[in-house]
């Protein structure tokens, strides 16, 4: 049988490198997508450097690739405008590329958000038949590529995935949270509501899934461990695998949060730097839960061997 080759935007970030490394263990090749060729590599896999301004980089680049797994994204911004240009943007670009190729790839898996569809209804995880609402930039520019995503040719097979809290080792923001919880002190973004969360290492395997079962075509999927955690318990966790007290919690209530948001933006524009906090961010932290269910997911693809929050924060954390 030849080796299919998976081509990976965002492949040199957390998920795309647990991803890389998953798919050369399962004897697939792997192409990733960066802007530079990194000094340090991984082994075994081909770099192709691209510019999603430019359509002929990404068509030379999905060129020869049996799939296209798409997760570059924009998480933080200052405007609208700078979560368009990638999210939406780069993406219909990226399409544009592959569907016009002379021999397009067979699949095409985008790794959307939790944020497209938004937070999660009053006592309810949001499941993929309750109707879109994402109350950030983000989230709409997510939602934004997910749309383009559809106008991929018919005989491109497409299947999205919408993780919510990505956590694992190197991975920025919930390393960031560590943090606090070892100074014991933590001022919380919002209202400390309930989330889901979802290891690394399983959403590789649920892309990895994604790509191989037909039963995924065409579907968009909430993928993460099947149970919600309230905030506290979540920071406790974390306290627990890190062997510390649990931290002083502060509540910051929304009007705070937005402001707070404003002054790492300026701060951003000052250093030249994108904002790692932002009024976009504010208005997703305002917004009490964040929940979905994996069920369609598990009723499809079988798979339901995720990792447990408290196991896969001690193998983190611990």
């Amino acid at each position: 049988m030849n080796q299919k080759t998976v081509a990976i935007t965002g492949g040199t970030g957390f998920i795309g490198t647990a991803l890389a490394r998953l798919l050369l263990a399962r004897g697939y090749g792997v192409r990733i997508f960066t802007r530079r060729i990194p000094e340090r590599r991984l082994e075994g896999a081909q770099y192709a450097a691209v510019s999603f301004d430019d359509k002929d980089s990404l068509k030379k680049a999905c060129d020869g690739a049996d799939y296209v797994v798409h997760m570059a994204a924009v998480l933080f911004s200052r405007s609208r405008a700078g979560f368009e240009k990638v999210n939406i943007g780069g993406t219909a670009n990226l399409v544009a590329a592959a569907g016009t190729l002379a021999k397009p790839p067979e699949k095409f898996v985008y790794i959307s958000s939790l944020a497209a569809g938004g937070p999660s209804p009053e006592g309810a995880p949001r499941t993929e038949a309750v109707p879109d609402a994402p109350v950030s930039e983000y989230g709409r520019t997510k939602l934004g590529g997910e749309k383009e995503v559809m106008r991929l040719p018919p005989f491109v097979r497409r299947t999205i995935l919408r993780p919510p809290i990505v956590y694992g080792r190197n991975e920025y923001a919930v390393s960031k949270i560590a943090q606090w919880v070892r100074k014991g002190f933590m001022v919380n973004a919002g209202s400390s509501g309930s989330f889901n969360f979802v290891y690394v290492e399983d959403l590789a395997a649920a892309v990895i899934t994604a790509l191989e079962n037909p039963a995924t075509d065409g579907k968009t999927y909430y993928v993460c461990e099947n149970r919600a955690y309230p905030w506290k318990e979540f920071i406790a966790m974390l306290a627990s695998a890190m062997g510390v007290k649990m931290p002083f919690m502060v509540d910051l209530p929304a009007p705070l949060l937005g402001a707070l948001g404003l002054v790492y933006e300026a701060v951003s524009w000052l250093g030249r730097a994108e904002p790692v906090f932002n009024r976009d961010k504010a208005k997703e932290g305002a917004a009490p839960n964040w929940t979905a269910s994996s069920d369609l997911w598990e009723k499809d693809t079988g798979w339901k061997a995720w990792t447990p929050l408290a196991e896969g924060i001690k193998k983190t954390f611990g």
